[in-house]
């Protein structure tokens, strides 16, 4: 029994142990190439401007940071903005359905992320249009954007 015991322990601590790992080689690795980006609010830089939705952040005091909102719910960076400012990343990571979101620019990275969206297909159903992970997941995979 206490084999048995053991060996569950070491299966869940041995993939926190990796991940934290891997973690900590990226904060130290010496060049990111790109960021990509899958969440809701907290990270959305500007995606629900391109859809149908209640929930937008296109209006003061979102953005008054960068003198006007810019589709972020918050009133400058969001913390994708912040980490990838630390990494090295010289610009922001753009918004997917932004229209200057082609090209050579999907190759530094972009941000899947859609106020309202969730993990469940109807999370934030009540708000219209959003972007949910599944959907997001389909974006990243949908290859040549133009």
């Amino acid at each position: 029994m206490g084999f048995f015991l053991d060996r569950q322990i070491i299966a869940e601590i041995v993939p926190g142990i990796l991940t934290v790992s891997i973690l900590v080689g990226i904060c130290f690795a010496k060049n990111v190439p790109a960021n990509f980006v899958f969440g809701d609010s907290l990270v959305d830089a500007g995606n629900n401007n391109y859809i149908v939705s209640l929930s937008k952040a296109n209006y003061l005091p979102n953005g008054v940071d960068f003198g006007m909102p810019t589709g972020r719910y918050t009133n400058g960076r969001t913390i994708i903005d912040i980490i990838g400012q630390e990494l090295g990343l010289k610009d922001f990571t753009p918004p997917y359905l932004a229209p200057t979101t082609s090209g050579p620019v999907i190759l530094q990275g972009v941000n899947y992320a859609s106020g309202g969206g969730g993990i469940l297909n109807h999370t934030g159903k009540i708000f219209g249009g959003r972007i949910n992970l599944d959907a997001q997941l389909d974006n990243l995979q949908i290859p040549g954007k133009t």
